[in-house]
């Protein structure tokens, strides 16, 4: 029983997990990744070449009579343009965060997607990944205060106006660790979703093997749905995760 339970356990995170090797089939050897890489280091690869193919050939193009691929292209483009890094920080400062933002909303939603593959991994759902994207964005939020608006200033922006000095202390502090639990946040918000989302999916599958394989009537259309529901979350965190460092960065440099 104990072993059954730790088979099924093993199986399920080795699909989920960091790992050397790349199983592509069930039936194929899997691929040791050479240079000492990663699937999820391989994953975040893969993304960069995608996006930077995906933007070439729209590009080139779009020079001509722009297709259905340039207009699905440029609407997502706009989409972040107009409905977040625009509205959050007006159209003067936008410009100059309009490559960043793009950048980062991109490179997550492919590796998102990139995810939803069979015989892919999410690096997303490696804890690692989003922390470093966080931490970038915790980097972003000091740099761009200090130069914007200075640093005492900025120090000075976290006292309340007009409270008593106990208050505007203790208020001030928060403010301060709000800083960091942001970012922790951030990090923690994406990983979790993207992790356990695949890890669903894989728990009602392996159900199968599990119970009986008459349960598929039950656990594959869980398994779709769950499915489905991962298309858009694989979305929505790309799109919240962008839309949360926007507005940091832009509440950092405000007066």
């Amino acid at each position: 029983m104990f072993a059954q339970e730790a088979g099924v356990s093993e199986t399920l995170f080795n699909h989920v997990l960091n790992s050397s090797e790349l199983d592509l089939f069930p039936f194929i050897p899997p691929i040791n990744l050479p240079f000492g890489i990663t699937v999820h280091q391989f994953m975040l690869i893969i993304a960069a070449l995608v996006i930077l193919v995906v933007f070439t050939i729209a590009a080139k193009k779009s020079a001509r009579k722009p297709g259905k691929f340039v207009i699905g292209v440029e609407t997502l483009i706009l989409f972040i343009r107009d409905d977040v890094v625009y509205s959050i920080m007006g159209e003067e400062k936008g410009k100059k965060w309009l490559p960043f933002f793009i950048s980062m909303f991109v490179f997550l939603l492919v590796i998102n997607f990139l995810g939803l593959i069979p015989a892919f991994k999410t690096a997303t759902g490696n804890i690692n990944v989003t922390t470093a994207m966080a931490v970038i964005v915790f980097l972003l939020t000091f740099i761009v205060g200090f130069k914007e608006i200075g640093v005492v200033r900025f120090f000075k922006n976290l006292f309340p106006e007009g409270a008593p000095v106990p208050i505007g202390i203790f208020v001030a502090l928060l403010e301060f660790i709000s800083i960091f639990t942001r970012s922790i946040v951030l990090s923690l918000r994406l990983f979790a979703n993207m992790f356990a989302g695949h890890l669903a999916i894989l728990s009602f599958l392996v159900l199968l093997f599990v119970i009986s394989p008459f349960f598929g009537f039950v656990a594959v259309p869980f398994a779709v749905f769950t499915y489905t529901l991962e298309v858009l979350i694989a979305f929505l965190q790309a799109f919240v995760f962008t839309l949360l460092s926007c507005i940091f960065i832009s509440m950092a440099s405000s007066h």
